[in-house]
């Protein structure tokens, strides 16, 4: 089995997806890493985990270096592919980037391979953004071999909630991390990195109708904040440069039979998840390693735990309702207290 990871020397792929592999015991796959870094085989395995961390693996990772100008060149790639079986491939690069690896991933089935593409989030980097790529997914005839990939749907306390009626649902998650080498953070923010794509899509798993709850909806609050001064400590320290992105959201939706209150943000006193539904707490702090479950569901192609195309634009849908009100970015100190923030109401 063969898988293609447009984006390897991300610290997602770094952090997350290769632990989630090793742990998996995976050892008939092979990895090829592909990115625009100058890496050999041998440096890249030891960049991303170590020189032994593969030892039990059949095959080590091939690392090739690519062009990603106008279009994606990968000089060695044909070689590699699976002519008879399926070819896997995960795209963990910023959204700009995902429309030009769509195009060349239809290329490679137009002439005749079997592929399967996971697209990490967020789905887009907008609501235009996102109709472009469903649009090009359909152009190139990728509809079925389109997985969205979301890890908080593969959390346990996740995957067991059903579909339920309900009158007000809060979603919190605040975390001691900040910005670390996630440079790429800054493009995103906390509203769409959390909310577009997790919070979201946990709702969208209880509700029997997504589109017809919101088919019109109030946006009560929507407050949005960034650890440090914004001149020279925190957020924008770590950054190097001045910065308007969030990284502390709060947001209250009222559609007509429900409520929906969502915290999420950085740089807090300590970690803390949980979803409350009809009064009860359910913790999203005990779930083990979600992204093997994703992977494994992936390669078996099994879709019932993935997030949809159409929710993903629905959620593209609120969030830019819920950025019409232009709120001002205000700021808060390094760990402030989680506890105190979760209660808020």
């Amino acid at each position: 089995m063969k898988l293609f990871i447009f984006g390897s020397t991300g610290d997602l792929v770094k952090r997350k997806v290769i632990p989630a592999f090793i742990k998996l015991k995976l050892n008939d796959l092979q990895i090829i890493a592909l990115g625009r870094k100058d890496f050999t085989n041998e440096t890249y395995e030891n960049f991303i985990c170590g020189d032994k961390c593969f030892k039990n693996f059949k095959n080590k990772p091939i690392y090739h270096k690519i062009e990603f100008n106008g279009e994606i060149i990968c000089k060695k790639c044909d070689e590699l592919l699976d002519k008879s079986g399926n070819n896997f491939f995960y795209i963990a690069m910023p959204p700009n980037f995902i429309e030009r690896v769509l195009i060349y991933l239809g290329k490679i089935k137009e002439r005749g391979f079997k592929i399967k593409i996971l697209i990490e989030k967020p789905f887009g980097e907008n609501l235009g953004n996102a109709k472009n790529l469903k649009n090009m997914i359909i152009k190139k005839n990728l509809n079925e071999d389109i997985f969205i990939s979301d890890h908080y749907l593969f959390k346990e306390e996740v995957v067991g909630l059903k579909k339920m009626d309900f009158k007000h649902i809060k979603i919190v998650s605040l975390e001691e991390v900040g910005l670390e080498n996630r440079i790429y953070y800054d493009e995103v923010g906390t509203l769409n990195d959390m909310i577009q794509s997790h919070f979201l899509n946990i709702v969208f798993k209880l509700l029997k109708n997504p589109r017809k709850e919101f088919s019109d909806f109030e946006v009560l609050e929507y407050i949005r904040k960034q650890y440090g001064n914004g001149k020279d400590s925190g957020y924008v320290k770590e950054l190097g440069k001045k910065s308007n992105t969030e990284t502390f959201v709060k947001v209250k939706l009222k559609t007509k039979n429900k409520e929906f209150e969502f915290i999420t943000g950085k740089r807090f006193d300590k970690k803390i998840g949980f979803i409350e539904v009809n009064g009860k707490r359910i913790s999203l702090e005990s779930f083990k390693d979600p992204y093997a479950h994703l992977f494994l569901d992936f390669f078996s192609q099994n879709r019932k735990k993935f997030t949809t195309l159409n929710n993903s634009l629905l959620a593209w849908e609120i969030i830019e309702r819920i950025e019409s009100k232009k709120q001002k970015l205000e700021h808060y100190p390094e760990g402030a207290s989680s506890e105190k923030t979760a209660k808020t109401s």
